[in-house]
């Protein structure tokens, strides 16, 4: 009786020719714990893009009406309510709340409140995804002949505006100082 000697391989014992069940299972775990991470890290890097977005926005919408009040005619920095600010053709005017002990607080009982709404995600037709933004501005008037400080007003914006990723949200709050000055001319 005559026994058959294994193949051999460039000189290896080919015992074995596929994966066992337990090696794919294994396998696949791992695949499956390395794909939820890495889906996981996508959609947190999402979530930080979106929130980066709407927080550049609101500071350039803010940078923008403190340019913009800056560069009106400076008697109408006294006035309560700031006319000459347009958005897209339209009057976008700003009432002008009483300076508070701390702008930074505010003062629920006495800040009027501008509501601004942002259309982000460039769809006039959804209102759902807007952002809305609350902006106070106060013009505090800091002439001080007696050092020397001639006409000259501090202008002070607070917005703030709410961002929601995913079921989370999030209230986000600053402030934006300016100074402004009447130039004379000659």
């Amino acid at each position: 009786m005559t026994t058959k000697k294994p193949i051999k391989l460039n000189g290896i014992r080919n015992a074995k020719t596929g994966f066992s069940l337990i090696e794919i299972m294994i396998s696949m775990g791992i695949l499956g714990f390395t794909g939820l991470g890495v889906l996981t890290g996508l959609l947190q890097s999402r979530h930080m893009t979106e929130s980066a977005i709407h927080e550049n926005t609101a500071l350039t919408i803010g940078q923008g009406y403190i340019e913009q009040i800056k560069n009106m005619e400076f008697g109408l920095l006294d006035e309560d309510i700031l006319p000459t600010l347009f958005h897209e053709g339209t009057a976008d005017t700003l009432m002008v709340s009483p300076l508070p002990a701390d702008p930074e607080a505010g003062n629920a009982g006495t800040d009027k409140v501008n509501v601004k709404t942002v259309d982000i995600n460039n769809t006039p037709d959804e209102d759902s995804d807007d952002m809305s933004m609350n902006i106070v501005v106060y013009v505090d008037d800091i002439t001080d002949g007696a050092n020397g400080i001639g006409d000259a007003r501090r202008i002070i914006l607070r917005y703030e505006y709410v961002f929601g990723n995913g079921s989370r949200q999030r209230d986000n709050k600053s402030v934006l100082y300016s100074i402004r000055s009447e130039v004379p001319t000659f």
